[in-house]
């Protein structure tokens, strides 16, 4: 049958976007904003898809940017498909402990941290994801509305972690607690807006990395002739596909959360983790 060929389950036409934390437009987007606080950053990812990427330098922190820049998006538009909550940090970690700690090693650890420290790490993870998503729920609706894409109803993606389910806090207590918390967000939300049609579901990510990741798979590499990418580089007993994720593992499940092919989507928790989380105690 005609749909289900490729080409009608995995493309994103005429979709309109907004991505915070980032983004690209391929696969037929018909606009994506993308937004974040290093305006160069975004002017990068713009160059690539003239007229089709439109970079909003802002700060999801600030809950009068995030008006202004969705009222902007209003101005333009009038309405998104899809909003990408990507956006978020890393906070305290456990990693200068020594392996023999003691408790009052670990207090000592944890009382050096300012609060404020941990605090930024909520204000990033989970009420900079609450707001975003405040400021574009009407965006979304009428999106719903106005019934111009294909790919199913207007949706919002949220980036979650494998660290949301994990029982020991290695990447420290306030990012899988924020973690944990973005689920829960995604969860509520994704029942409060039933009456509306808007969809939410989250991607648990493994481990991926990033500047901030890479002090907790570093020790572990096992080949350092090979890249992060290839099989082998870990051993399986730390992660069994033996290699950290790419963009194609990222792109790939975004492009069917975001197509036709996962329109049927909604409160489901995407695990990506080339099966990490069977090698650690987790409560998923």
């Amino acid at each position: 049958m005609s749909t289900l060929q490729v080409s009608n389950l995995f493309h994103v036409n005429g979709l309109v976007a907004v991505i915070t934390g980032g983004g690209t437009a391929q696969n037929g987007a018909a606009k994506v904003y993308i937004i974040g606080r290093r305006e160069d950053k975004l002017k990068e990812a713009a160059a690539l898809y003239p007229g089709i990427i439109i970079p909003l330098p802002g700060d999801v922190c600030d809950q009068a940017a995030l008006k202004t820049i969705a009222e902007r998006v209003r101005a333009e538009v009038g309405y998104i498909n899809l909003l990408v909550a990507n956006a978020g940090k890393s906070g305290p970690m456990l990693e200068s402990l020594k392996p023999r700690y003691t408790l009052s090693d670990f207090v000592n650890l944890a009382w050096s941290s300012p609060m404020a420290d941990f605090n930024d790490v909520y204000g990033l993870n989970c009420t900079a994801l609450y707001y975003t998503i405040i400021a574009f729920l009407e965006l979304l609706d009428a999106g719903n509305k106005k019934g111009n894409y294909s790919g199913g109803k207007s949706q919002v993606i949220a980036t979650a972690s494998t660290a949301s389910f994990l029982r020991n806090p290695r990447a420290g207590f306030a990012y899988l607690s924020s973690k944990a918390a973005v689920i829960s967000l995604v969860k509520c939300f994704s029942t409060f807006c039933i009456p509306w049609g808007i969809r939410f579901n989250a991607i648990a990510a493994g481990l991926f990395p990033s500047e901030s990741s890479e002090i907790l798979f570093k020790q572990y590499i096992i080949d350092k002739t090979k890249t992060l990418f290839q099989e082998g580089v870990f051993s399986r007993a730390y992660q069994p596909a033996e290699r950290a994720g790419s963009e194609e593992d990222m792109g790939g499940l975004m492009l069917y959360m975001s197509s036709r092919a996962g329109a049927f989507l909604n409160g489901s928790i995407m695990v990506v983790d080339g099966g990490k989380l069977a090698t650690m105690p987790a409560t998923y």
